[in-house]
């Protein structure tokens, strides 16, 4: 396997943003040091049917992100980092642990990029103890290819996003420049390790969803996502998803700082038709 560890050590090299900071001293621009900081775990309902089934999904959101959003749906985990707690890679296996004993389908890590080197220990060490369900990443998709090669024996279903194709729009609202060419080859690695995605009783056990959040008066944008996928993904399933709000920063950005208005999530959605896609639609 591919050592992760020498991607942390003294120069945090773990994303695609390679901040170069000791995060054993101080904090990555993930505004996190080399801890597991967790949020909150659960079960959770609110995921793509597969996901979630009728039993929930396991899920951790993990504190902290490699990325910045101006319009994070997420923000006070995230951004803000309003409530979290440090734990260790052996209670971490725990939760993980305790999820699947109350019948979770899956463990669902939720922004887990700048906390795969720990993570992969916990998974460890839960298997040993008897983990046995899929294991779920749950990402932006700013993820270094090199790294998900390494969880090809770690991860079974990806929920992976796909936020832009729009260059200049990466930079305006996330801070990154190169968010397209770096999504886009994870996931196309993301793809090439799991392959499709795979229902056993209606339950996903492995492959990948890539998820789109639609932004308000950037129509020509998802578009231009939905083009790639159908491009470059053989019988791709996509996540459509009108759940956006302006939270955090978007009122500081007049063309996002409202809800999508109908008549443009129907246009994406006569798009998605045209183009012949299969997957799922969340509108709450």
């Amino acid at each position: 396997m591919f050592d992760i560890e020498k991607l942390v050590s003294r120069s945090c090299r773990l994303c695609p943003r390679n901040c170069k900071v000791d995060r054993n001293k101080r904090e990555g621009l993930c505004k996190t040091k080399n801890q597991i900081e967790i949020a909150s775990f659960n079960l959770h309902f609110g995921e793509e049917p597969p996901i979630s089934g009728t039993q929930g999904s396991g899920t951790v959101f993990f504190a902290g992100c490699n990325m910045a959003c101006v319009f994070c749906q997420n923000y006070p985990i995230s951004q803000l980092k309003s409530a979290y707690k440090v734990i260790d890679e052996y209670a971490l296996a725990d939760i993980f642990l305790d999820l699947q004993n109350r019948k979770a389908h899956n463990i669902n890590l939720v922004t887990p990029s700048h906390f795969v080197h720990l993570i992969c220990k916990a998974i460890d060490i839960a298997r040993q103890k008897g983990l046995n369900i899929p294991i779920c990443y749950n990402t932006s998709s700013y993820d270094k290819v090199e790294i998900i090669e390494s969880l090809k024996d770690y991860v079974d279903i990806y929920l992976a996003d796909l936020k832009y194709a729009d260059k200049s729009l990466a930079k305006r609202y996330s801070g990154v420049n190169d968010y397209f060419e770096v999504a886009t080859k994870a996931i196309l690695k993301m793809q090439e390790t799991k392959g499709h995605l795979t229902l056993q009783n209606n339950l996903a056990t492995k492959g990948l969803i890539i998820r789109h959040l639609i932004l308000p008066n950037n129509i020509d944008n998802s578009k231009r996502v939905l083009d790639w996928i159908v491009n470059y993904i053989e019988n791709p399933i996509i996540s459509l998803m009108r759940q956006y709000f302006p939270a955090y920063k978007a009122f500081d950005y007049p063309e996002i700082s409202k809800k999508l208005i109908t008549t443009q999530w129907n246009g994406i959605l006569e798009y998605a038709y045209k183009l012949g896609i299969d997957g799922f639609i969340q509108v709450a």
